[in-house]
C-alpha cells in the first residue's frame, strides 16, 4: 500500500498488484498450517475509508475464509502486516466479525492469525466501536467454540488483549505483544533495547501466563496446532499404546517428565505456560485416546512449595479444561503454599479461593495421584475426596499429612523432645506412625495405594469408569 489518492487506472492497477504480492504472504504461512487445496477465501474484495484521504486497499489488511487443519474443518482471520500495517478499522473489523459468527453457526474451531501495528486512529470512534463488537463476540464465542490465537508478529494495543481472551494463545519467538506502544516503552528503559527483548515471548512468558506456547517454524506451529486441535474435540483414532503399559523407571526415580510419558498415549503432551511458574506443571495430552488435562506439582522446583503464581496458574488452566470438557488429572508432590508479606498484601487469599472455587465447582471427571508429598493445602485442593477428586491414588512412599514432618514431629512430640529424646528418630516414627498413605487409605480418603509404575493402568481404567466407556 503505498497511500495517498489514486488518481488514475494505472495507479489503482499498481496498487491492487502491491496488495496482492503482500496478500501471498500472509496466505502462504496459513497454508503451511491448513491441509493442501482446502481454503477458501472470504471478502476478499472487502474496501472501506482507510484513512481521511479516503484511500482504499482491497482485503483491509485482514484475510478470512475457512479450510480445515487434519480433515477438521476451522473458521480463521489473518492479519497481513504489510497491507496497511495490519492495523484495525472498522471495515477490517466487520470482516472477523463475519467469520466469528460463521464459526459459532457451524460449530468449528476459530483461529486467529495477529500481526498488527495497532488502531487505525484516523477513522476516530468508530475504530474503537468495532473494536468493541469484536471483543464482544470473541467473548460469546467462547461459549460456543475453542479459539486458538497465533501472534505471527505484532500484536499491538487492544489486539493483544483479544489474543489474551484465546483458549490457547501461541507467540512466535520473534513476536511482540503490548497493550500500549512498544516504542514508547522501549524508549524508557536503557539504551533503547530490541522490542523483542522486551515484550517478545521470553519475557512475556517467564512473567505471566497469557501465552501457553511458542513456536520457531511453521512446521513446528503446523504439528502443535493439530495436537491442540485433536485435544478440543477432534476425532481420535484408537490408541495402539497399550493402557496397561507401565514404567519401571518410576518405581527407581520419579521426576515430572517421566511420569508424563508414562502417562500419555505413545509418551506425547503438550506443556502449557512451560516458563511461568514453574513448580505448577500444565500439560494436554491424550491417555488411552481420551482429552484430558494434567497439573503436575513439582516437588524439585521452588523448594517443594507452590507460589501465588503458581496458584493462579493452575487456576486459569482448570478454566480451559472445563471449557473443553476434559478431565483433570493432578499429579501431586508438593509441601504447601510458599507465601510471601508481598503475596499476602496482594491477595493470596483471593487467589487461592478462586482455585478453591473452580476445583470443587468443576463438573469434569478429576483423578489424583499422590506422587510424594501432599502436605496440608496441597493435599486438600489437588487431591482430597471433600473438594470434588473422583479418584485418589497414592505412591507407596508418599507422605500425606497436616504438616511438615518436622513440623508434626515437634507438635507431637513437644515432651519427648524437651526431655532429650533424639530428633531424628522421633521425626521417623511421625513420619511412619502419622504420615504414612495406608492411615488415609484406612479412613478412605485414599482409593488405593500403588507403585509409581503403574500409573497409567490405573488412570486409564479410572477415566473410562468415570466417563462410562
Amino acid at each position: 500500500y503505498t497511500g495517498g489518492i489514486m488518481k488514475n487506472e494505472a495507479m489503482l492497477q499498481n496498487n491492487i498488484k502491491l496488495i496482492e504480492k503482500a496478500t501471498k504472504k500472509i496466505k502462504s504461512f496459513a497454508f503451511d498450517l491448513i491441509d493442501d487445496g482446502s481454503f477458501v477465501e472470504t471478502d476478499a474484495f472487502t474496501a472501506g475509508k482507510s484513512f481521511l484521504d479516503g484511500s482504499e486497499a482491497l482485503g483491509e489488511g485482514v484475510v478470512t475464509g475457512y479450510a480445515t487443519i487434519g480433515n477438521r474443518p476451522v473458521h480463521f482471520f489473518a492479519q497481513n502486516q504489510e497491507v496497511l500495517k495490519g492495523s484495525f478499522g472498522e471495515a477490517h473489523a466487520k470482516k472477523i466479525l463475519k467469520v466469528i459468527r460463521k464459526a459459532v453457526q457451524t460449530g468449528t474451531p476459530l483461529i486467529s492469525i495477529i500481526d498488527s501495528n495497532g488502531a487505525r486512529v484516523g477513522e476516530g470512534v468508530a475504530m474503537l466501536e468495532a473494536y468493541s463488537e469484536v471483543i464482544n463476540s470473541i467473548n460469546l464465542a467462547k461459549e460456543n467454540i475453542p479459539h486458538i490465537c497465533i501472534i505471527k508478529g505484532n500484536c499491538v494495543g487492544m489486539m493483544a488483549s483479544i489474543a489474551a481472551m484465546a483458549d490457547f494463545v501461541f507467540m512466535s519467538d520473534s513476536g511482540i505483544m503490548s497493550v500500549a506502544s512498544p516504542q514508547a516503552i522501549a524508549a524508557k528503559e536503557k539504551d533503547y533495547p530490541k522490542l523483542n527483548s522486551l515484550l517478545g515471548y521470553n519475557a512475556i512468558s517467564a512473567n505471566s501466563d497469557m501465552v501457553d506456547f511458542s513456536f520457531k517454524t511453521t512446521k513446528e506451529l503446523a504439528e502443535k496446532l493439530n495436537y491442540v486441535l485433536t485435544i478440543c474435540g477432534g476425532e481420535v483414532e484408537e490408541c495402539e499404546d497399550d493402557a496397561n503399559r507401565e514404567t519401571p523407571a518410576l518405581d527407581k526415580a520419579y521426576s515430572v517428565e517421566t511420569a508424563l510419558k508414562a502417562i500419555c498415549d505413545n509418551q506425547k503432551y503438550i506443556i502449557a505456560n512451560e516458563n511461568y511458574a514453574k513448580e505448577v506443571v500444565t500439560s494436554y495430552a491424550l491417555v488411552n485416546s481420551i482429552s484430558v488435562g494434567i497439573i503436575a506439582l513439582d516437588g524439585s522446583v521452588n523448594d517443594g512449595y507452590i507460589s501465588a503464581n503458581g496458584i493462579a496458574k493452575a487456576d486459569k488452566f482448570i478454566d480451559k479444561c472445563s471449557a473443553n470438557g476434559m478431565p483433570i488429572i493432578s499429579l501431586v508432590d508438593c509441601l504447601g503454599v510458599k507465601a510471601s508479606l508481598a503475596d499476602e498484601v496482594n491477595g493470596l487469599a483471593g487467589k487461592l479461593a478462586n482455585l478453591m472455587t473452580k476445583i470443587a465447582s468443576c463438573a469434569s471427571p478429576m483423578i489424583s495421584v499422590i506422587t510424594g508429598k501432599a502436605i496440608g493445602l496441597a493435599y486438600s485442593v489437588f487431591a482430597s475426596k471433600g473438594i470434588g477428586f473422583d479418584y485418589t491414588l497414592a505412591s507407596v512412599d508418599s507422605v500425606i499429612s497436616p504438616v511438615g514432618t518436622a513440623a508434626g514431629a515437634a507438635i507431637e512430640y513437644a515432651e519427648e523432645l524437651k526431655s532429650g529424646e533424639d530428633r531424628e528418630k522421633l521425626e521417623a516414627r511421625y513420619l511412619a506412625m502419622e504420615q504414612n498413605p495406608f492411615i488415609s487409605a484406612k479412613d478412605g480418603f485414599i482409593d488405593n495405594i500403588i507403585e509409581l509404575s503403574t500409573m497409567r493402568p490405573y488412570i486409564a481404567s479410572a477415566l473410562m469408569m468415570l466417563l462410562g466407556i
